[in-house]
């Protein structure tokens, strides 16, 4: 009786839709993640090569020539890079703070939550409702109450959140992606003034450099 309720309760048509709809919301983070750590290795690996692309001319030249001047020339020429990328991201964030400023001191609503259905974005998703699931005896959860919520976009003055966040949001991902070029230009550094600056013999055709001082001494000897 039990386990007949307990799977009657289980798979019920709207429980197979939610789970899924679980199981595409899984897919689809996993998806994002992906692409997202492809992104993030695609940005290290371009900001990298700007040391390269700094400092060859400078190495070629032999203008420096052993590795403390190489980082601290590299370094700040990375500095300059990222102080030149950082304007964008600033401007956008304040003006995300002086919508702020201007909403709270206009509405005085100076906790509403930029993500929440209420006040934020979440009014413009589709999102599921399970406040009204109830609990079914002995051990079942009604999911016929889920329901689906549709988007309904603000007209009032809380429309201000929705800039707000887009300013947000935008200005905090380029920023954040200027500090991770920052670091992987760090790293790049760091590993070049290493590898330019050392000697592994190892590495090292050691053939020709004693075939050359064979070849001087036997010319010393023609002389």
């Amino acid at each position: 009786m039990i386990l007949s309720l307990i799977l009657d309760n289980f798979f019920t048509r709207n429980w197979r839709k939610i789970l899924l709809v679980i199981f595409f919301i899984i897919i689809f983070l996993f998806v994002i993640i992906g692409l997202i750590g492809a992104l993030v290795r695609f940005i290290m690996k371009k900001q990298a090569k700007a040391v390269d692309k700094d400092m060859s001319k400078m190495v070629v030249s032999r203008l420096i020539d052993n590795p403390k001047d190489f980082q601290e020339i590299a370094n700040i020429k990375s500095m300059d890079r990222f102080f030149k990328a950082s304007p964008l991201p600033i401007c956008l964030l304040l003006g995300a703070l002086i919508l702020y400023l201007i909403y709270g001191f206009t509405f005085q609503r100076w906790t509403d939550s930029l993500l929440s259905r209420e006040t934020g974005i979440g009014s413009l998703l589709y999102l599921l409702d399970f406040s009204s699931i109830e609990y079914v005896p002995p051990l079942g959860i009604n999911w016929d109450k889920i329901v689906w919520l549709e988007p309904a976009p603000f007209s009032d003055e809380r429309i201000f959140n929705y800039f707000i966040f887009l300013l947000t949001f935008i200005g905090g991902i380029i920023y954040l992606i200027d500090v991770q070029a920052y670091v992987a230009r760090k790293y790049r550094i760091n590993k070049l003034s290493k590898e330019i600056y050392s000697v592994d013999l190892g590495k090292m055709d050691l053939s020709t450099f004693y075939n050359n001082s064979i070849k001087n001494v036997d010319d010393k000897n023609e002389k």
